[in-house]
């Protein structure tokens, strides 16, 4: 799938979760239980505090959270940054020290919840999913990923593992002194970091967007060199795909079309600009579904015409060998009175009819095209 034209068919991009790997909920569970559902991909959390403002940075990595690291500091923005869902006391603690409710840090602690945003005047919560394509392994990864924005310049983050979407905004903030995202608040760190995970979509789709380009050039150079499983697996990456990025498309809206109190008019236009790459990433999977269907019924209709041109060989060498068959069951009745049986040149003669007839047969169906 890396290279056009490849002689293999192409491996699915997503490969579902074994069953021992899937989320199994756990039934008749009191609302907010703080239990982590899902795969456990880091040993120990890892915890990132970015805090800046335009004239200063720092970033601290973090085993644990203390007391001090989860209070903020008037006039700088704070992100505090969790990759490893299974800590669950942490997180906790975090959520505790932000007035975070029990439901949302259930949401966060539960990988297989639905994508959302809740919209509060004290705060942001965003629910939604990465998507990380591994080029090497020409693999995709989904994992869960929750932010909010919260009064005060502070902006948590939680994700299942490791990720290195943001690094690029942290560059920013490490190197951009008095640069835009060092003089705006935090409503434009969390634009920046739901940027990144849309550009991501764009990028995992421009990759699916080459998987059809090119399985529609191998359907068109010899469509009977091209497995169907190919075409189904391509066909279920992009429906999982889709499912998995359509609700950035509410998501997006949704902060612009409601009143949010916490982003500022500086930021409002970056936001504008977010709906706009949802939508495109959205519309764009759409397309690709509509692309991955054809694909299918190219292929059948291609298998279908491949049956019907072996039929018609077959018929037309049918047809030329019935006349011979007709003769030959004439001459081979047990008659006593057959006058051309006695005679020398019977043989010769019925061995000249089946070839002209042959022959005959033969060229008129070449001349048709038949064959």
């Amino acid at each position: 799938m890396m290279g056009r034209m490849s002689p293999n068919p192409p491996r699915p991009l997503w490969t579902p979760p074994a069953p021992s790997q899937r989320v199994e909920r756990p039934l008749a569970q009191s609302p907010g239980s703080l239990i982590h559902r899902g795969a456990k991909r880091l040993q120990t959390a890892h915890i990132r505090l970015v805090e800046y403002n335009e004239t200063f940075q720092t970033v601290k990595n973090l085993e644990y959270t203390s007391d001090g690291d989860l209070v903020g500091i008037a006039g700088r923005v704070r992100w505090l940054h969790v990759a490893g869902l299974h800590e669950v006391a942490e997180i906790s603690r975090i959520g505790q020290a932000h007035g975070i409710g029990g439901l949302a840090l259930e949401d966060i602690l539960h990988t297989g919840s639905r994508s959302k945003i809740e919209n509060h005047e004290t705060e942001i919560f965003v629910v939604t999913r990465i998507l990380t394509l591994d080029v090497r392994k020409n693999e995709i990864d989904v994992q869960h990923f929750s932010l909010f924005l919260l009064p005060g310049n502070i902006v948590l983050t939680f994700a299942e593992g490791p990720t290195e979407i943001f690094e690029p905004v942290l560059e920013r903030i490490r190197t951009n002194a008095g640069g835009r995202i060092r003089r705006l608040g935090a409503d434009y760190l969390a634009w920046a970091l739901l940027d990144a995970v849309v550009d991501n979509y764009l990028h995992v789709i421009d990759r699916l967007d080459d998987s059809i380009v090119e399985m529609e050039d191998r359907l068109q150079a010899d469509a009977s060199g091209v497995e169907v499983g190919g075409i189904y697996a391509l066909k279920r990456d992009i429906n999982h795909i889709y499912r998995t990025i359509r609700p950035i498309r509410e998501i997006a809206g949704t902060l612009l079309r409601e009143n949010a109190s916490l982003i500022t008019d500086h930021s409002r236009p970056f936001f504008v600009d977010l709906n706009d790459h949802a939508i495109q990433a959205v519309e764009t999977t759409e397309f690709l579904r509509e692309g991955s269907a054809s694909l299918r019924e190219f292929y059948l209709s291609t298998a279908s015409h491949r049956m019907n041109e072996v039929m018609k060989v077959l018929t037309c060498f049918s047809t030329i060998f019935l006349p011979l068959t007709f003769i030959a069951g004439i001459y081979g009745m047990n008659f006593e009175n057959m006058p051309e049986l006695k005679t020398s040149w019977a043989y010769p003669a019925v061995w000249g009819s089946f070839l002209l007839c042959a022959a005959g047969m033969f060229w008129l169906f070449r001349r048709m095209r038949w064959l």
